[in-house]
């Protein structure tokens, strides 16, 4: 369909210039051809066999049929792996590399290596493109750009329809849709009889980033909340879950569960904070069944979350670099974003005029309202600690004492994160 409509474009293209004629008795212009080249992009993203094909068919082969460019893709799936050739190819002295798609939690690595290019100068030809400025301290260093940012993934919420019948009194549903709702109402609406909540609590997996973004609704201060435990917005955080867990509205399986999704489709939970991918599949498959909606407000009058995602840039040394800066233009469109995030949000605000009202597109549009609107961080700070699945196991150990009885009181849960917060900064490098 894109390639048909490039067609007739360029077709009522030519007839315009005919329709308004010419004054001299010189040709018109042609139309601009490209020698054929190579354009080699390594990423960190999009490595799922399906995945390759949408960057295929909705972003490369158009792109390759423009600018008579071959591209080559590669994918890295390993820690590490993605840095390890870029810095290869540098220690070779032989960059043969043209663009990079690296994670948030790694950019930091290609910007203090010098590995990437300065993209202030194609940025300011973007005067069509608002891009999220929640991944600044990732893409952006000392006031350079070195990454734009295609895909990120943030918290919402979503519950059973049958659960707004249990509202707490003064709260409409009305109000929750519409994210005016707060952290409190959310723990008193899971009142543990007539509706339950879950967290994602399996060990090294997902608690941190839920817990997270609940305390980052808390604060007004972003940097240093994540993954800290005891600042007061963590404490505010902790303390809803062990108010939770006291009125048992916290599923008995939640130590062990890192979705939420087969259990709000089984009715076994009314409610949940979930990562935006199990909203979207939830919701997918019994719209009538659920209603999506932000993340509750938490003492900074605004929602929280914990957002990864990838970013494009250019490697320094580029032998292609002005084909590059081409592609990089063309992936950052609002038509191609929308693909290139891959059913996630595409930190882009005018990418919302690419999406439709199916139930995947209309989650990802309150994705894109949310990290608009609430409090967000990544997760660029990942190097700072010698082993992130360690710093994991410091809110898991929280989290299961509270669920296994050893912690039941405030004052209990106080003194355990000032020891696991010392515990954690003993994990920084």
């Amino acid at each position: 369909m894109k390639k048909l409509l490039l067609l007739i474009a360029a077709f009522v293209l030519s007839l315009t210039l005919v329709a308004c004629g010419n004054d001299t008795d010189e040709p018109t212009d042609n139309p601009v051809t490209y020698e054929p080249s190579t354009l080699v992009i390594q990423s960190a993203f999009a490595r799922e066999v399906s995945e390759k094909e949408i960057y295929q068919d909705y972003i490369f082969e158009e792109f390759e049929e423009m600018y008579n460019v071959t591209i080559e893709f590669t994918t890295y799936s390993e820690v590490g792996a993605l840095y390890n050739k870029i810095d290869a190819e540098n220690q070779a002295n032989n960059v043969v590399s043209d663009v990079l798609i690296a994670h948030y939690s790694d950019m930091v690595n290609f910007i203090d290596s010098d590995y990437v290019m300065s993209l202030n100068d194609l940025e300011d030809t973007m005067e069509n493109k608002t891009f999220s400025t929640a991944f600044d301290s990732s893409t952006n260093k000392s006031g350079e750009r070195y990454f734009f940012p295609i895909n990120t993934d943030v918290y919402l919420s979503i519950a059973r329809v049958g659960a707004f019948d249990y509202l707490p009194a003064g709260l409409t549903k009305a109000d929750v849709l519409a994210g005016n709702y707060t952290w409190d109402q959310f723990v008193e609406w899971a009142d543990g009889t007539n509706v339950k909540t879950a967290i994602k609590g399996e060990s090294g997996r997902l608690l941190i980033y839920q817990v997270g973004g609940m305390a980052l609704s808390h604060t007004d201060t972003v940097t240093g909340t994540f993954p800290a435990v005891n600042t007061p917005a963590n404490v505010r955080a902790w303390n809803h879950i062990l108010e939770l867990k006291q009125k048992d509205a916290i599923h008995a399986e939640s130590l062990t569960l890192s979705s939420t999704g087969a259990l709000l489709e089984s009715g076994a939970i009314d409610i949940a904070f979930e990562h935006q991918s199990v909203v979207g599949l939830t919701y997918a498959s019994a719209p009538l069944q659920f209603e999506v909606f932000p993340g509750p407000k938490g003492d900074s009058g605004k929602a929280g979350t914990i957002a990864g995602g990838h970013g494009v840039g250019i490697i320094e040394g580029a032998p292609n670099e002005e084909m590059a800066k081409k592609f990089v233009d063309w992936m950052t469109n609002k038509e191609q974003i929308v693909y290139a995030a891959l059913g996630t949000i595409p930190p882009l605000a005018e990418a919302t005029e690419a999406l439709g009202n199916n139930p995947e597109d209309i989650v990802i549009k309150m994705g894109i309202e949310t990290i608009s609107n609430a409090n967000v961080e990544g997760l660029q700070m990942i190097p700072e600690y010698t082993e992130w699945g360690s710093v994991k196991g410091v809110s898991d150990t929280i989290f299961t004492e509270i669920m296994n009885g050893t912690i039941t009181t405030e004052a209990e849960l106080a003194q355990r994160l000032v020891e696991q917060q010392a515990a954690l900064e003993a994990l920084k490098k």
